[in-house]
């Protein structure tokens, strides 16, 4: 079966109820009150019903219902330019979630539910009224987006940010948000893992926390939870296998931005950055090289320039930078290759090939960063081949100020 990976936001559409004529709108705007439980009701639950019950309770009013209104720009030819007119594409409706960070209003979702958007409303829980939003800052590469709407004070209940560091894969998982449109929905689950980005979103986001808690369209932007009630990351998308007809299903499979990713581009994003890639990988450590992962070279240039199958190799070292404190080396010999678009390349055919990076294997600059990102500053240890031996580098990697 082919695997998909779906973002979480949600078109409003006509549900078909299967095995039936029945036709079912989702409905904006119609909130499901839900009373809070006589404390006599929660002394009947098992603990683990008690506590999630506690958090649905505590944690939905900082959850937000987002609508969004998008007006596709019309490209049209020449020959049809005096009908635009009556051939505008009409606007697209879009729901997602978000959480409130605080009394000014600030609501952290994802980029891709609000990408586009030429009007945002926000709902909470259990009201019937909507409030403008805008967008203040985004990060499109981490998916990340913060708006500011425009609401009572009452109304703002800031969650607690928690420390996804500290996650343990088995934990409980509860996730809120608004799949499908219904709002305010709950689930529960573990997280399944925290593993390298499978690409699940844009490579800059190193890892991911997976969780089998259920999500669906609907919930990019809302929070994941543990079992204190903290934010520990940022629902974002499932991996859906094809299944019959090639309908996408739900397979358990959900992933979670890290919350403490997050964290490090809040205040910007408050104060209306918009972060870019290379804002980003400056600010990450680095090792200051440039490199190109062996599976780009032929079979034929492997072999004939006896180079190992896998790993980066190395085209060029910063001046300054801890790879070149540490020895790492660019290549002297070159080979001009042509891309599947035709553009030319020059690869190195004997610089330093990275194989692994703290005992984790490396393929490609993914593998990399993410050793890299959990390091913390701490020296990493570099398997490395080099002209055909295998040495153990020790480096320590930095900001750099240069790219």
């Amino acid at each position: 079966m082919k695997n998909t990976v779906l973002k979480t936001s949600s078109l409003l559409a006509v549900m078909v109820l299967s095995g039936s004529a029945l036709w079912f709108a989702l409905s904006q705007g119609q909130p499901s009150p839900t009373p809070a439980p006589a404390p006599s009701a929660l002394q009947g639950l098992l603990p683990d019903e008690r506590n999630t019950v506690e958090i649905a309770q505590t944690a939905s009013p900082g959850v937000v219902y987002i609508s969004v209104r998008s007006n596709p720009a019309a490209s049209l030819p020449d020959n049809l330019q005096p009908f635009a007119p009556f051939l505008q594409p009409q606007p697209q409706q879009g729901t997602g979630s978000g959480f409130v960070l605080d009394k000014q209003g600030h609501i952290l979702t994802n980029y891709h539910v609000v990408q586009g958007a030429s009007q945002i409303t926000v709902r909470f829980k259990d009201s019937l009224k909507s409030y403008s939003a805008k967008v203040l800052g985004t990060a499109p590469a981490l998916d990340l987006a913060v708006i500011q709407v425009q609401a009572p004070a009452n109304l703002l209940k800031p969650l607690t940010l928690g420390n996804s560091d500290q996650v343990l894969v088995g934990e409980k998982a509860i996730a809120i948000g608004n799949p499908f449109g219904l709002d305010y929905s709950v689930s529960t689950g573990i997280v399944s893992a925290v593993r390298r980005n499978p690409g699940a979103v844009d490579a800059l986001v190193p890892t991911l926390i997976q969780t089998d808690a259920a999500i669906n369209p609907g919930n990019s932007g809302g929070p994941l939870l543990n079992s204190k009630g903290e934010v520990i990351g940022i629902n974002t998308a499932i991996l859906s296998p094809s299944g019959q007809f090639g309908n996408p299903q739900n397979a358990g499979v959900g992933f979670a931005i890290p919350i403490n990713l997050a964290k490090q581009y809040l205040q910007p994003l408050e104060q209306g950055k918009n972060v870019s890639d290379k804002e980003i990988l400056a600010s990450r450590p680095r090792l200051g090289v440039s490199v190109i992962p062996l599976a780009a070279y032929s079979p034929q240039t492997l072999k004939a320039n006896n180079l190992p199958e896998a790993g980066l190799m190395i085209q060029s070292v910063e001046k300054g930078s801890p790879a070149e404190k540490a020895g790492l080396k660019a290549p002297t010999r070159f080979l001009q290759v042509q891309s599947p678009d035709g553009t030319v390349q020059q690869v190195g055919l004997n610089g330093d090939v990275i194989l692994e990076a703290n005992g984790n294997p490396i393929q490609d600059i993914g593998d990399l960063r993410g050793v890299l990102e959990a390091a913390n500053g701490q020296p990493v240890t570099l398997k490395v081949w080099r002209e055909g031996k295998i040495l153990n580098v020790n480096v320590i990697p930095q900001i750099l100020a240069s790219q």
